[in-house]
């Protein structure tokens, strides 16, 4: 199915700028350990943020419609792992591949987009870009990607991606454009690369698992 491309520059946006009563501290934004969300991109948006100090710190904003989201897993040493994908598993019962059953694998770690939507909004940091939400992205997650690794890719609309958040909040920590005819990753910005094996685990685990059914400046007190 092809799609219409929008190769405009994200530079070329306007920018919303905002000020807030606070030192703002990304830190305080990202506790939790975050998801993992594939998605398409809806909307696109910037903002200059000046704090109390008059520290200035800029974004693009991502309105990206989700449609597979799990909770990011970390082991007892804080080194990340898979997700688990699916409550069940296919478990091979023969020799060539002829027979399978279906057993059970544990608590899923997916999420459904409402839930997503309520471990991911921050109500202040939503107030501060309500007026720029482009139109028909009311259902969409609104995502904050810092300006020095949105340099690094050219994201546009209908753009098909791979992220993970900073947190239980709406910060990237890493991002990558996917091709939608194999589901690999064709680039990548962000903290810690999110291609290469961990595409290549995601992927194996989704094949082997059964399909399941989609379920003006502002002050800031």
């Amino acid at each position: 199915m092809s799609r219409l491309y929008d190769n405009k520059p994200l530079a070329n946006l306007p920018v919303g700028n905002v000020r807030v009563a606070k030192v703002w501290s990304e830190a305080d934004l990202a506790s939790g350990d975050g998801v993992i969300i594939e998605g398409v991109i809806k909307g696109r948006g910037r903002v200059a943020v000046t704090d109390c100090q008059d520290s200035k710190h800029r974004y693009y904003l991502l309105y990206v419609s989700p449609d597979r989201v799990h909770r990011r897993k970390f082991d007892s040493s804080g080194k990340e792992v898979e997700p688990n994908f699916s409550e069940t598993q296919k478990v091979r019962t023969g020799y060539l591949n002829s027979s399978y059953k279906v057993e059970a694998k544990g608590q899923t770690d997916r999420l459904t987009n409402q839930q997503t939507a309520e471990l991911l909004a921050n109500q202040e940091l939503l107030a501060l870009t309500t007026k720029q939400q482009p139109s028909g992205c009311d259902k969409c997650l609104s995502l904050w990607l810092p300006e020095g690794e949105a340099e690094k890719l050219e994201l546009a609309e209908g753009e098909a991606i791979r992220l993970k958040t900073r947190g239980n909040g709406p910060l990237i920590f890493s991002i990558a454009k996917m091709d939608v005819q194999s589901a690999s990753v064709s680039n990548f910005a962000g903290g810690e690369q999110v291609g290469g094996s961990w595409t290549d685990k995601i992927i194996g685990l989704k094949s082997d698992a059964p399909e399941e059914e989609e379920d003006d400046d502002q002050d800031w007190d």
